[in-house]
């Protein structure tokens, strides 16, 4: 798959050109509406959380960041992975016309899908990193191991869209499971409030079950705290995001077969 991949990074780059493009096709503003929601997606929270409810993130050392900015960083990393999960699952049905080509890569598709969401989610960083300077924040060294910390949840995410576009054409009934886990993952990790509240028998589950959990928090620490990452966390994190982009790998090219049979 990563050969066919490679052999095909024409067609991968003109297909994730034309996907970036008709998300905004017809809307006024076109383009500039990658930055504008998420400008005013931060400026409402910095203001709700931050100037209004006047909430401090409960943390020594970090309460002179604005609320809204440590929330925002966290809801990036949501974003990328809701709109996989949930894109994922028709991914496959959506695009019969490919799936009865048999020289088509298929697995194109999830490429296509992940890097669309990362693009999205890099233009979130770069308003963040700027409303976090223009606030007075200040920016740290670690912020260079950004991709570092951000590439194993790439990985990971890039093995989760092959396994659940496969489920999708399988399991019509994954879409309504899908919105509903994206949202427990959301309130089940330290994405609205930070990873010390929880209690002590939960963090472990918290910590391993929600997917979000380790790479929310490096990517706080590197960001916006001016700490390093727990290496080892990030290690282990990064073995199962490879596990993961094998199994999703294996398991597409083990069933792809039959989805022309099924759709």
């Amino acid at each position: 798959m990563l050969s066919g991949i490679n052999k095909n990074r024409y067609l991968f780059l003109q297909m994730l050109k034309r996907e970036f493009e008709q998300r905004y096709r017809g809307s006024q503003l076109g383009f500039v509406w990658a930055f504008v929601y998420p400008v005013m997606m931060l400026l409402v929270y910095t203001f709700v959380f931050g100037m209004v409810m006047k909430v401090k993130w409960g943390v020594a050392g970090q309460d002179n960041i604005d609320f809204g900015i440590i929330l925002f960083a966290g809801l990036l990393c949501h974003s990328a992975l809701a709109e996989t999960f949930v894109g994922a699952v028709g991914l496959i049905t959506g695009n019969q016309q490919y799936v009865k080509k048999v020289v088509f890569p298929l697995e194109i598709l999830s490429l296509v899908q992940v890097c669309n969401s990362l693009i999205h989610m890099s233009l979130g960083l770069l308003i963040l990193v700027a409303i976090y300077l223009f606030s007075g924040g200040t920016l740290h060294i670690t912020i260079l191991l950004v991709p570092i910390v951000l590439l194993p949840f790439v990985l990971f995410l890039l093995g989760m869209s092959w396994f659940i576009s496969v489920l999708g054409v399988y399991v019509r009934d994954l879409s309504q499971f899908m919105g509903v886990l994206v949202t427990v993952l959301l309130f089940l990790g330290p994405i609205v409030y930070p990873f010390h509240v929880i209690p002590d028998n939960m963090q472990p589950w918290v910590l391993w079950l929600n997917p979000l959990t380790i790479i929310v928090e490096q990517l706080r620490a590197v960001l916006l705290f001016g700490q390093m990452p727990d290496w080892q966390l990030l290690g282990t994190y990064s073995v199962l995001s490879f596990s993961m982009l094998g199994f999703g790998a294996w398991f597409f090219h083990r069933t792809r077969d039959g989805f022309a049979d099924v759709i």
